[in-house]
């Protein structure tokens, strides 16, 4: 079983590592995050052009190469990643060569078409100059020189789904995790659509964890985390807008849990109750070792340590009441200490 404690970036994903610590024969990796399904160029983006929603063969061609060079990435030294750089890209290469259904030399518009103007220029001209009319003529056949190279035809290959499968799971074995056993990885599925990477995953279910909107907005405006920039926090009208869009689509999938960061704060034991019957799991054995409500009760009513903002969060009451926590039922809550950033679990407040 794949565990996914997913989130919408600050929202509080990483309670659901820190509780599943507490259980036995759980595996948890959470020193980085699981995102290869869902980035951009990645497994969800290949199935649209190899499975979905292919032009030809052109789209294909280009959606592999995206992703093959994607996967370089992971060979940039000091950045968080799942396994040794070479070894993900070897794994990556070798999944694109069980799902491509050939390769040739060959030409297509895209590659005329990069927006870098010189180069276009170039490159037009070898397609219908310098190529047909020169050296095709002199050599007396065709020619596949630049902009021509290889390329990758893949539509709709019989093995996508199980050879994506083998392909998540032989990185997962890189990490070192054993697959007989229940693994909890940090955001492998994206928490506003968590069902669209399930097909690439044997076993998997998603926990998605929210947070009440004026508690993100304050969060991101005050923490002392250089990370926090993939939401607007210096305009409280964009991040309102940002904050609703990307929750309009709720995921009714059976194997996805939608909790408030919240509930497993002010109702612990319900909660802890919900996630142990959605995930079949027991034998709570270290209870509140790595997870512990009142320390993360800090990071809830941040308005009661700014309330020279409450003018924004007026504005976010009034726009956004569907997503707000009931603080008010809760007004005996005592806060022994400070706010603290997510990952690093470091105070934010002096």
């Amino acid at each position: 079983m794949i565990i996914g404690a997913c989130g919408f970036g600050a929202t509080g994903s990483s309670v659901l590592t820190d509780l599943l610590r507490e259980y036995d024969d759980i595996q948890v990796y959470d020193t980085f995050e699981f995102i290869m399904s869902y980035r951009v160029d990645g497994l969800e983006d290949l199935e649209y052009h190899l499975m979905k929603q292919y032009s030809k063969g052109e789209s294909c061609d280009a959606a592999i190469r995206r992703f093959l060079r994607r996967s370089k990435s992971y060979k940039v030294p000091f950045i968080n990643k799942p396994c040794c750089g070479n070894e993900f890209y070897t794994l990556s290469k070798k999944f694109i060569d069980e799902i491509t259904q050939f390769t040739f030399q060959g030409l297509y518009t895209a590659e005329v078409c990069s927006g870098y103007i010189l180069k276009d220029i170039f490159a037009f001209a070898s397609k219908k100059v310098f190529m047909p009319k020169i050296i095709e003529k002199v050599a007396g056949k065709r020619v596949y020189l630049w902009p021509c190279g290889k390329k990758y035809f893949s539509v709709e290959p019989d093995n996508f789904y199980s050879a994506a499968k083998k392909y998540t799971s032989g990185v997962l074995r890189a990490m070192g995790a054993d697959m007989h056993k229940p693994i909890c990885l940090d955001q492998p599925f994206s928490g506003n659509s968590p069902e669209n990477s399930f097909p690439f995953y044997e076993d998997p279910y998603a926990v998605v964890i929210d947070k009440d909107p004026r508690d993100l907005f304050l969060a991101g405006k005050y923490t002392k985390d250089p990370n926090f920039k993939f939401s607007p926090i210096d305009d409280v009208e964009k991040f309102i807008t940002y904050y609703k869009n990307i929750r309009q689509h709720k995921s009714d999938d059976k194997r996805v849990l939608n909790l408030r960061f919240e509930d497993l704060i002010y109702n612990y034991d319900e909660s802890i109750k919900t996630i142990e019957e959605f995930l079949n799991i027991k034998n709570h054995v270290r209870v509140k070792a790595f997870f512990d409500p009142s320390r993360s009760i800090n990071n809830t009513q941040l308005i009661r340590l700014h309330p020279q903002d409450q003018a924004n969060i007026e504005k976010i009451e009034k726009e956004l009441p569907e997503f707000l926590y009931p603080f008010d039922k809760y007004c005996d809550v005592k806060f022994n200490g400070k706010p603290f950033d997510g990952a690093a679990r470091k105070p934010f407040e002096q």
